[in-house]
């Protein structure tokens, strides 16, 4: 089943949209709704759907595409009141990804926006607590990657015990 591309807001997230200034694209795919928009739109985009009762910060993710050199940053909001969602993604570009912190809206973004810049690179400006989560504090790169070797001759790449892959 292909995306489709929606004409018209869906019902549950029509009070919503049409508070948003920002150009924006729609998409739903198996009943679930995406809103895709310019990086420079989505901390007004997140704070328009938290001020319309999206209480609920579920998970903050985020998708290497190295043949786009971007890297897309996704927001899943939730109304636990009348549990409405919706995906709020935006793309940034590979080599200096940064955006504004969504911790001003939800405090819990705290750690996930952590996690994303650890395992990804994603720079969260104005975040209260920006450091690795995962990694330890020397480690260099940011191991979701697409470009990250899964096997290497250095003690935090080689994941292969001696002797496998031989």
């Amino acid at each position: 089943m292909a995306e489709e591309i929606v004409q018209a807001w869906p019902l549950e997230l029509e009070s919503v949209i049409g508070k948003l200034s920002s150009k924006f694209s729609l998409k739903r795919f198996r009943g679930e709704t995406t809103i895709i928009l310019d990086a420079k739109d989505l901390h007004e985009a997140l704070r328009v759907f938290r001020e319309d009762g999206f209480d609920y910060l579920a998970d903050v993710s985020s998708a290497h595409y190295p043949e786009r050199n971007e890297i897309e940053l996704i927001y899943l909001v939730r109304s636990l009141k009348d549990r409405r969602q919706a995906r709020l993604k935006a793309a940034l570009p590979a080599d200096d990804p940064r955006t504004v912190t969504a911790c001003d809206i939800w405090s819990g973004a705290d750690w996930p926006e952590r996690e994303v810049y650890d395992l990804m690179g994603i720079v969260f400006e104005g975040h209260p607590d920006l450091r690795r989560i995962l990694m330890p504090e020397d480690f260099e790169d940011h191991p979701l990657r697409k470009e990250y070797p899964m096997e290497g001759d250095d003690s935090w790449r080689n994941f292969l015990k001696e002797g496998e892959g031989e």
